[in-house]
């Protein structure tokens, strides 16, 4: 079904804009993705509950298709120049954790950070993803945009410890600056968690007390890596 909106008065232009809040994306479990990459992915995934663009496009017509003008698009978007085409995307559904490697992240705060690891877990075949309920949301608009897609490929669980502790036949692996095992030297079991920390504070005490080991990066003239740089490390060499 296609439909025009000539009004930033429309209805379905105020619902639209209410998914900004975070409160109204965890009511509706619906969240936004703009793009046209984002939106094939989304697509892919059968997520696409409406969308919103320029111009008529070629989508399932099961999906609700409203076109708009320019002014109405500026004011939808997020972005300073926007692209010409914005979606409501259904939230994904939790699934059992049932791969060999998980990455758990405890109460990484940046949506930047946050976006670019999800992107590279899915490049490294990390599909299991345990977000603590710190974190920043995965379904902020900075982080569907840095993980260029990969939110609709992975199994992101919201968990905390106990989730850990939960976890039959995994040896936990948590990153800390100066953990006592190097990377190159880390030797672990088929089945893994490895846990990244919040940018200021790394990992969790509690977390620490349980890991199987505390692995650290070896790096020189500098204190600390990026969380997202020291994380694309850690996932590679494991």
């Amino acid at each position: 079904m296609i439909q025009k909106i000539l009004s930033k008065q429309n209805e379905k232009i105020k619902d639209l804009v209410k998914l900004s809040k975070s409160s109204e994306k965890e009511s509706r479990q619906q969240f936004i993705v703009e793009g046209y990459h984002l939106l094939e992915m989304a697509l892919a995934s059968n997520s696409v509950v409406s969308v919103f663009s320029l111009k008529e496009l070629d989508i399932p017509s099961n999906i609700s298709q409203y076109i708009v003008s320019k002014e109405i698009m500026e004011k939808i978007s997020s972005n300073k120049s926007p692209q010409g085409v914005v979606a409501i995307c259904l939230m994904n559904k939790e699934k059992s954790i049932v791969s060999n490697k998980v990455l758990y992240l405890d109460d990484v705060s940046d949506p930047g950070n946050m976006g670019t690891i999800l992107r590279t877990a899915l490049a490294f075949g990390y599909n299991d993803i345990i977000v603590s309920k710190n974190s920043c949301s995965v379904y902020n608009e900075k982080v569907v945009q840095s993980s260029q897609g990969a939110i609709f490929k992975l199994n992101i669980v919201k968990g905390d410890v106990s989730t850990l502790k939960n976890l039959e036949g995994y040896e936990i692996l948590a990153t800390e600056i100066k953990g006592s095992v190097s990377l190159k030297d880390v030797k672990h079991k088929d089945k893994f968690v490895l846990v990244l920390g919040n940018e200021a504070h790394g990992v969790s005490k509690e977390i620490l007390d349980i890991a199987y080991q505390r692995i650290r990066i070896d790096i020189k003239d500098i204190e600390s890596l990026n969380v997202a740089i020291a994380g694309a490390i850690c996932m590679y060499s494991l």
